[in-house]
Formats: C-alpha cells, structure tokens, sequence
C-alpha cells in the first residue's frame, strides 16, 4: 500500500511539473534564418542570405554509399552558394542539407 501511494504522489508531482512547463511563455527571441538549397540526383547546393547567430555555412551531402561529403564555408550573406558533391566519392545524393558556424 504505501509503495502505491509514494508512486501515485510522484505521478501527481510530475503531472504538476509538466504543466508548470508547458504554462511557462516562449522567449521572445527569434531567429532569421533565409537560406535556399538546390538538389540533384548527385549534388546539393545551399545559399544563405541571412542566419541569427551565424556567420558562415556549409552544404552538406549524405550519399547513397553512406559517405558524408561537405562544401566549402561560404561567410552568410554575401550571395555565394556552397555545393557537395556526391560524385566525389562514386555515388548519387541521398539526402541534402547545411550546417552554420
């Protein structure tokens, strides 16, 4: 009986924790993040024009035959493109993105 009681206060504590959380407002910062991406069957492409917070980005490729290749650095905002190419490691674009710095 007294196992039951000690699991069902916990239950209640963490139910009261939960919703204090989910009754806390959002921070009322945002970011800006404006960056467009191109993809083909072997390269992925991506632009930046704007990201809070960063100062430069990457495309990065992850290829069929499970090898990650990466572009170069481009700095944000001054209108270059960054590409990976698949093709660098004898395979096709399995799925495209980027990372910031």
């Amino acid at each position: 009986m007294i196992k039951m009681r000690t699991l069902a206060a916990a239950a209640v504590a963490a139910a009261s924790l939960a919703l204090g959380a989910a009754a806390t407002p959002a921070s009322a910062t945002t970011a800006t993040a404006d960056c467009s991406s191109w993809n083909d069957n072997n390269t992925t492409g991506v632009h930046c024009a704007d990201y809070t917070g960063a100062t430069s980005f990457r495309a990065v490729a992850t290829c069929n035959n499970g090898v990650r290749v990466y572009g170069p650095w481009q700095p944000v905002g001054k209108g270059v493109w960054s590409y990976a190419y698949c093709t660098s490691v004898g395979s096709s674009l399995m799925l495209g993105g980027y990372q910031t710095a």
